[in-house]
């Protein structure tokens, strides 16, 4: 009973831990032919033990050489902003299902399909405290 409330990832601190299901990374795409990466792009996200899917929210470049401004229809939101093999970038990710335990600093690969890339957390935007 108490063994199922127990999972993969989980840590054990002296205070208060925090866990968080948006955080901001600087990514930089390694592979992935034929897929581009925008707004609402999911992928599964691998940093340390967590193993979770994570929706790209926010898409800033940080090079603007390796990437394409593609043309938005009537009644888009989206910003236009296209990732592509090469290209590096800020994303806000927010996890799909359940907050994690992460901080600054932790490397991060995420994939989809064929697609491939690394990065590295910068911040987490908003903490909640888990007691």
């Amino acid at each position: 009973e108490m063994r199922k409330k127990l999972r993969r990832g989980m840590v054990v601190l002296k205070e208060s831990p925090t866990s968080t299901k948006e955080f901001d990374a600087e990514i930089c795409v390694l592979k992935g032919e034929g897929t581009t990466i925008r707004k609402s792009y999911q992928a599964y996200v691998h940093i340390l033990n967590v193993r979770q899917s994570a929706y790209a929210r926010k898409i800033e470049l940080v090079n603007k050489t390796s990437s394409i401004d593609m043309p938005t229809t009537k009644g888009e939101k989206e910003d236009g902003v296209v990732l592509r093999p090469g290209s590096r970038a800020k994303v806000r990710f927010e996890f799909a299902t359940r907050p994690e335990y992460i901080r600054p600093g932790m490397r991060m690969l995420f994939r989809d399909g064929r697609v491939r890339g690394i990065g590295v957390i910068t911040g987490i935007p908003n903490m909640v405290s888990v007691n």
